[in-house]
Formats: C-alpha cells, sequence, structure tokens
C-alpha cells in the first residue's frame, strides 16, 4: 500500500522512498523556472513541459503523480489538455494555475474533473504547497473514489459529513465578494441541452434575466438506465447563493460516484444533501427539485423541495408542490411517484419569478 505525505510516497514494505513526482505544464518559461525551482526545494522530482501537447507526449513515457497546469497556452491549451488527462489518465490528478478571470473557462476545467483551482500570480507558494499536499492525500487515500474540485472545496465524502474547518473557505470568499464571477461560474457550469441515451432523448430550454443568480440545473445518465436530475433556484437562496448551490453540486457527484447497486434512491440521496448542508456554514436553505427517471419502465418519480412545478404528457396535466425547501426538512415532502413518461413527457417550472425552465424527455423511433 502506498501512502502520500509532503515529498515522498513511502512503500509500506520498507523499501526507499519514491520522491513524488510532479509534472509543470506552462508556456512561461520563467514561472516553470521559479515553480520548479521552489517544489524541488520541497522534496518533489520535477518534470516540465511548455505547451499541452508536449505534456501528452511525456505523459506517454513517464506518468507522474500530480500535473500543475495553465490554461492559456499554445498549441494544445489547458483546456484541451485537461479533457485528454481526463479520458486517458482518469486518476491522474490536476491543478490548474492559470491568470484567467473567465468563469467560463474555470467551469469547463471543472467538468473535466480538476482537483483545484489557483490564481496566478501566485504570491505565496504555501497556497500551492497546501493544495499540492491535500490533493495527493486525497488521491492515495481514496483512489477508488475520485472527486472532482467542486467536491474538494467542502471535503465532502458519501455519507454528506462535511468538518466545517476541513471547507476551503478562500474559494467560496472569492464569490462572496465578486457576485459577478458566481453568476457566471454557476451559469457556465450547466450541462449540455440536449443528450441521449439509447432510444431516449432528453432537452431542456432556460430563459432567465443576466442580473439574477440563475436557476441551476444539472443531470446524470446511470448504467441502471435512470436519468438522475436536479434543480436548483439559488436567487432563493437563504445563505450564500453561489456556495450552496456548488455543495448540492458536489454532493450531487459524490453521491452518484459512491452507488453500489448502480440505481439511485431519491430519499437517500436527499438525505446525504441535507446532511451536508447542515454542516457547513456557508450553504442555506434553497428551493429545488430532484428528479429520477427509470427509462427502461417509463415513469418518473420526483422529490419537490420548494420548487413548484407542472408534469405534462400529451394532454394530462399533474401540479408538483414545491412543500418544504431544500436544507428545511423536505425529506417530509411527498414523492410523486409513477409518473409516466409516455412518448413524451415536459417537466416546467410554474413560480420562480421571471424564469422560464423546461426539460423535454421523449422516447425516439430507433435507438442511436
Amino acid at each position: 500500500m502506498l501512502k502520500a505525505d509532503k515529498r515522498v510516497i513511502v512503500d509500506s514494505v520498507g523499501r526507499a522512498p519514491i520522491p513524488t513526482k510532479i509534472l509543470v505544464v506552462d508556456d512561461d518559461p520563467i514561472f516553470r523556472r521559479v515553480t520548479g525551482a521552489y517544489l524541488e526545494k520541497q522534496g518533489y522530482r520535477v518534470y516540465q513541459a511548455d505547451n499541452g501537447l508536449s505534456a501528452l507526449e511525456q505523459l506517454r513515457a513517464h506518468v507522474p503523480d500530480l500535473v500543475l497546469c495553465d490554461l492559456a497556452m499554445p498549441i494544445l491549451d489547458g483546456i484541451e489538455f485537461a479533457e485528454e488527462v481526463s479520458i486517458q489518465y482518469p486518476s491522474l490528478p490536476l491543478i490548474v494555475v492559470s491568470a484567467t478571470d473567465e468563469m467560463s473557462d474555470v467551469a469547463k476545467a471543472l467538468r473535466y474533473g480538476i482537483k483545484d483551482f489557483l490564481a496566478k500570480p501566485i504570491t505565496d507558494f504555501r497556497h500551492l504547497s497546501e493544495a499540492i499536499e491535500s490533493t495527493l492525500r486525497e488521491t492515495f487515500d481514496n483512489n477508488a473514489n475520485p472527486r472532482d474540485f467542486a467536491s474538494e472545496w467542502f471535503r465532502v465524502d458519501g455519507g454528506g459529513e462535511m468538518p466545517d474547518e476541513q471547507e476551503l473557505h478562500w474559494h467560496l470568499q472569492y464569490l462572496q465578494q465578486h457576485p459577478n464571477a458566481a453568476r457566471d461560474l454557476l451559469r457556465a457550469l450547466a450541462p449540455e441541452r440536449e443528450s441521449q441515451l439509447g432510444s431516449w432523448q432528453c432537452s431542456y430550454r432556460l430563459l432567465q434575466p443576466a442580473d439574477i443568480m440563475p436557476l441551476v440545473f444539472d443531470y446524470r445518465w446511470l448504467a441502471s438506465g435512470q436519468y438522475l436530475f436536479y434543480l436548483v433556484d439559488s436567487n432563493s437562496a437563504k445563505g450564500d447563493a453561489a456556495a450552496t448551490s456548488l455543495l448540492i453540486r458536489a454532493l450531487f457527484d459524490d453521491y452518484v460516484r459512491h452507488l453500489r447497486s448502480g440505481a439511485a434512491d431519491l430519499r437517500e440521496l436527499l438525505d446525504v444533501i441535507e446532511k451536508g448542508m447542515h454542516c457547513s456554514e456557508s450553504a442555506g436553505q434553497v428551493n429545488a427539485l430532484i428528479g429520477v427517471g427509470d427509462l427502461p419502465r417509463g415513469t418518473m418519480a420526483m422529490l419537490p423541495a420548494g420548487l413548484d412545478s407542472q408534469w405534462s404528457v400529451g394532454d394530462q396535466r399533474q401540479v408538483i408542490s414545491g412543500g418544504y425547501a431544500l436544507g428545511d426538512g423536505c425529506l417530509d415532502n411527498p414523492i410523486y411517484t409513477e409518473l409516466e413518461l409516455g412518448s413524451k413527457a415536459i417537466l416546467s417550472l410554474s413560480d420562480v419569478g421571471q424564469t422560464n425552465f423546461a426539460l423535454t424527455i421523449r422516447q425516439t423511433e430507433t435507438p442511436s
């Protein structure tokens, strides 16, 4: 079994320690030189690449324990590099160090499973050391359950436990101090408008003003044939809206990763999310809705948590009453089960101010 500390990976059978290897990918030679020198003084073995393509070629020769990567690079930029790493080396932890202030770039990097994001210039290299140590520790302690950046912000585990003293508050403080950046980040995290699994296709429409905290929607296709989704009206949050929405995203993603049977349970998922919210000083009650579609059976189950909505199949309409908000005991709300999908079903929101949202689930004639 391997254990990781600040500088070395130590073999538990007593062999000589193996220096932890870090690949620094940046087109700025000064940054590479300064950062490399600092890391070598810390006891790491450092490799360097000046663009994403060169870094991929190095990875084929030797895979490091961790990668530091810029976003703005020639030939193959950081986003493209992070995407390739997530596909070819899914267990390799990657930390982004970049001067970008574009939240859409940060959001794209989040979707490719980066472990942390540090802003340039690095004025205190202790922050870099802390990020590296935390990421290495998390990687070696949880190889079977890799986590993404949002989970790292909150140190989430499968049971919703989240000690307050372990939260990375400085990330959240930045979003609190920059509300425009928080709105941009939440909007940029929106998933693809259309997706399909087999003969089932799902698409959504979302229209809302640019000056309010957005409605946050995300979904996952599960191997069990389920379509799992959630909606969070971040504008309704009784606390920090960005922190609340990102925490829910982290808990949602961790729940999906920790599924053992491959099938999601609505009450179990809501229990995990509410426990996580109660452990955080940053998160507050918020209106939400979570649903699980059982596509092989052609049914949908939904648990409302403060958001009123309507389910439509053909001429049939059913009102879904919001009830208690998420974080306020929403498990006491009724679950709407066995909602028929038919050949086409539409979920629409009926009370979120100026926001217009509709999710359409339809069965195509032939599987793609």
